[in-house]
């Protein structure tokens, strides 16, 4: 019972109280679940003066290279991504082992990337995104660990998986 009450705070918290806008999704919606979500900032972006869209440098495409390395065992995989260069960069080598595109979703808009990632029922989806988006992200799935990025880190992965419908975090590292 408690495990109900605490999956209802949870749903209620996650429509009502991190988002700006109400969610599309209440509690009857979820039949299904992803199998996994992860989350993972972009790689090691150039430092260029006045450059809002970067590419990712020699050693983020090396990062890049060892997420793809890391997951390439996954089937069923589903690969979102901001509209930014470097994180769409990240997951390039990724999308090509899992013979699966990049769909592009502003970043400005993470509440519609909850939403749609928890369509994806039975699938493992991965979300690139950035140090000041990622741990928004995480909230909105419901995951009430303060977490932070600090901006030169690098290669942490967060995964979300559903014990008894509740959202569970692990966190792992990818790369050097």
């Amino acid at each position: 019972m408690k495990q109900i009450q605490l999956f209802i705070i949870i749903a209620i918290f996650f429509t009502k109280g991190c988002s700006s806008t109400t969610s599309a999704y209440s509690v009857e919606n979820f039949q299904c679940y992803p199998d996994k979500v992860y989350l993972f900032r972009h790689a090691e972006k150039q430092k260029i003066k006045g450059e809002k869209n970067p590419e990712l440098t020699k050693s983020g495409f090396f990062r890049a290279d060892a997420l793809a390395d890391s997951l390439s065992s996954i089937q069923n995989g589903v690969i979102f991504s901001s509209e930014f260069k470097r994180t769409q960069q990240t997951v390039n080598p990724l999308s090509k082992e899992w013979y699966s595109d990049i769909i592009i979703h502003t970043a400005s808009d993470p509440e519609g990337q909850v939403e749609k990632a928890l369509t994806q029922c039975n699938k493992i989806v991965i979300i690139s995104g950035h140090s000041n988006t990622i741990p928004n992200l995480i909230r909105l799935f419901g995951i009430n660990e303060s977490i932070e990025i600090k901006d030169d880190q690098h290669g942490d992965l967060f995964t979300i998986v559903w014990e008894n419908r509740l959202p569970k975090l692990l966190i792992t590292h990818i790369g050097e």
